[in-house]
């Protein structure tokens, strides 16, 4: 564990530093207080669309509104959907790169 939650949250870092302006990440800004796992909205696309193009693209993530917590969407400052997005020890940098890319792919023009 003392080499997986360093290389966890480096990875983590490197994605809320480069994600594009048309993404919005909800909850705590920072990895202060929390692990790699964000909740997040690209703007002008449903959360159930990034999910299937970031999906058709081999990339995993979850689109849903409860998230194991009834009303957590109202605590954290969203209406119904995210996207959910978690990087764990068996990631590289090289896919959290990919991701923001491709998260950058689905906003509307």
């Amino acid at each position: 564990m003392d080499a997986i939650v360093p290389y966890e949250r480096a990875l983590g870092q490197r994605f809320l530093d480069t994600i594009p302006e048309c993404v919005t990440v909800y909850g705590l800004p920072t990895l202060e207080g929390r692990v790699p796992t964000f909740l997040v909205n690209v703007e002008g696309a449903p959360a159930a669309d990034v999910a299937t193009r970031l999906g058709e693209r081999g990339i995993g993530v979850w689109a849903h509104d409860s998230w194991y917590s009834l009303n957590l969407y109202r605590r954290l400052g969203y209406d119904g959907y995210a996207v959910r997005i978690g990087f764990i020890h068996y990631n590289t940098a090289e896919e959290v790169d990919r991701l923001v890319s491709e998260l950058a792919g689905c906003a509307p023009a």
